[in-house]
């Protein structure tokens, strides 16, 4: 029975997670994701809104397994619900919350980095509720995109919500990522930490999205040696032209 349940679990996960990622005159994007177990509680996205317009995002639930998979399941199909009505990014993060709160019942919470990007203005606006900083590269530069709320689930309503909102130039890199990637120790007890990925950007930022995620996990796995992997890892990265 729990192995045709996993079975179940492991489908309705694989239809949440993009196939493929766009790659044309705009932006570069790939995606890297390793559940520690079968499922995870992982997720990223990549969604049209119009020809200028798109909505990116990456989320983590808190816990993992078949429960965690599940709720992730029903928050994606709720974002997409919401992002078919509204690009108000304000108010998908506070209907998004509130979905939260009614199907985990305070048992689980959900971090949530989510991004619209125009590519007529270049203008990233975004909210960070309580996700691992996004890094971004630009003009040689690095920044961490950590404005927005709390973790969604955490509180019944979001009593501070902020919003980012940056002006994109050309050949700049973002980095998305969830803390299994961050948290994971080493054989010394350092966790690989948000700085090492600050620098790995500014010393690679010449490869391809695909290239860096596939760089950035050759090196964590060195790093990580003969530790057991403490979470999930997700990478969704973008180059944009």
């Amino acid at each position: 029975m729990y192995k045709r349940e996993l079975e179940m679990a492991r489908e309705v996960q694989s239809m949440f997670i993009p196939s493929s990622l766009p790659l044309d005159e705009h932006f570069d994007f790939a995606a890297f994701y390793r559940p520690i177990r079968q499922i995870g509680g992982d997720y990223y996205d990549f969604i049209r809104l119009n020809d200028e317009e798109v909505i990116f995002c990456m989320a983590d639930v808190s816990g993992k397994g078949i429960a965690a998979a599940l709720l992730m399941a029903n928050f994606q199909a709720y974002l997409h619900a919401r992002v078919s009505s509204t690009s108000d990014l304000r108010t998908i993060v506070t209907d998004l919350n509130d979905r939260v709160v009614q199907s985990a019942k305070g048992e689980k919470f959900v971090t949530f980095f989510i991004a619209k990007y125009n590519t007529s203005t270049r203008i990233l606006s975004y909210i960070n509720a309580g996700h691992n900083p996004p890094v971004l590269l630009s003009n040689g530069e690095t920044s961490i995109l950590n404005c927005g709320t709390t973790g969604l689930g955490m509180l019944e309503k979001l009593y501070r919500l902020d919003s980012g909102q940056l002006q994109i130039h050309p050949d700049a890199m973002l980095l998305c990522y969830t803390d299994g990637l961050v948290e994971q120790e080493n054989e010394g007890g350092q966790d690989f930490g948000i700085e090492q990925l600050e620098t790995l950007l500014k010393e690679h930022q010449n490869l391809s999205p695909s290239g860096f995620n596939e760089m950035l996990i050759n090196l964590f796995t060195t790093y990580k040696g003969d530790q057991p992997y403490l979470d999930d890892i997700a990478l969704l990265t973008c180059r944009f032209f």
